[in-house]
């Protein structure tokens, strides 16, 4: 009778045990498919921009879509052999990327500040820095326009830099003073005792510590400004084009050229590409530094 009793005890726990297994081997097939199934519904407007880029012309926009088809090349070349398009493009890498750095050596010390110090009016600060970005862009652009026609910055590289700056400076301060606020400031304290500066002390321990948020702004600004239409479409006509107004003008009022439209949206992408996984590594880096945040 306890050999019995045995028995039956181990086959109820390994049927229990099977329960499990199944269970959690179902929840993972579950979560994997849904997954899968996410991935494949965001990826897919990817696929279809960059296989219309690579139909022949006139099959771009065919209905039904083509799915099986003879690659070619022959919108990017049409687009690299485009004198305006590659001075676009070079001016959208210019303008976006000196813009990222000037925010960055503005809105980091900017935000350390706010975090560090007791500013008189400071929530009144953070707020009117946040409001810079509640106006939609349609209501601030036509007094940009008369601004930079004034001060003779209408059509220029500079005066692009200054509004895709101001664009994101806020973004930038916003975030960066959230991660100052999660380093403990013991930290500090602990470099002042070794003999380090109030600079030195930002420099080597607060930045380090603070990198994947300083990464992650870099990424969100160089998206924002890289993507940037309205002003561009508003504040230059020749000079300072940037890359966005070039695809834009893609879009005739008559017709549109599907197959060169979606070449330069394929290319607009892979500079955005190629800056995060640049940049991915060193927001590993900085994930890893070990910072201890505040309870």
């Amino acid at each position: 009778m306890g050999l019995m009793a045995t028995t039956d005890s181990d086959s109820a726990t390994a049927s229990q045990r099977l329960d499990k297994d199944t269970r959690e081997t179902i929840v993972t097939v579950v979560r994997h498919t849904i997954l899968l199934t996410w991935s494949f519904i965001v990826l897919f407007p990817l696929y279809w921009l960059a296989s219309m880029s690579l139909k022949p012309p006139g099959t771009a926009n065919s209905l039904p879509p083509d799915w099986i088809f003879l690659p070619t090349v022959y919108n990017y070349i049409q687009l690299i052999q485009d004198s305006g398009f590659v001075a676009a493009f070079a001016n959208s890498l210019v303008m976006v990327s000196a813009s990222v750095v000037l925010v960055l050596l503005i809105g980091v010390p900017a935000a350390y500040v706010l975090s560090r110090y007791d500013i008189p009016m400071e929530r009144d600060v953070l707020v009117w820095i946040l409001s810079s970005r509640m106006l939609p862009p349609i209501a601030v652009v036509l007094p940009f326009f008369i601004i930079f026609r004034e001060l003779n910055l209408f059509d220029t590289r500079v005066g692009m830099v200054l509004m895709y700056v101001s664009i994101n400076l806020s973004l930038v301060v916003w975030v960066m003073k959230a991660f100052f606020d999660g380093i403990p400031e013991t930290l500090e304290e602990a470099a002042r005792v070794d003999g380090a500066t109030q600079f030195q002390g930002f420099r080597k321990v607060v930045l380090p510590a603070a990198k994947p948020g300083i990464f992650s702004v870099a990424i969100i600004s160089f998206i924002f400004a890289w993507i940037e239409l309205l002003f561009g479409l508003v504040l230059t006509s020749f000079e300072a084009v940037p890359v966005t107004l070039f695809v834009y003008s893609f879009i005739g009022s008559r017709s549109i050229e599907w197959g060169m439209l979606a070449a330069a949206s394929t290319a607009m992408i892979v500079p955005v590409v190629i800056f995060l996984i640049a940049v991915n590594k060193y927001l590993a880096a900085g994930l890893s530094f070990g910072v201890v945040i505040k309870e």
